[in-house]
């Protein structure tokens, strides 16, 4: 039963990490994006394909989606 309640505890802090993380890094994404994106590519934004604001939400939701694919594309190189 011990076991089960450190796995839960471990579960929601790894989760809550996750989300402070992404909360974090897609505020400053939020920040640095109508700055950056169209000082980077004029020609995509007029083009309509990057827009040249984004949503907080949005940032934060493009934040934890790129993790979530850096994250799944490494590979664990360790052989112990």
């Amino acid at each position: 039963m011990d076991k089960l309640i450190a796995g839960l505890v471990m579960g929601i802090g790894f989760a809550l990490l996750i989300g402070i993380i992404s909360v974090f890094s897609g505020t400053i994404i939020w920040l640095i994006w109508p700055v950056a994106i169209p000082a980077a590519f004029p020609g995509l934004v007029a083009g309509g394909v990057f827009s040249a604001k984004l949503s907080w939400w949005a940032s934060v939701c493009l934040s934890w989606l790129f993790g979530l694919l850096i994250k799944a594309s490494q590979s664990n190189t360790n052989k112990s």
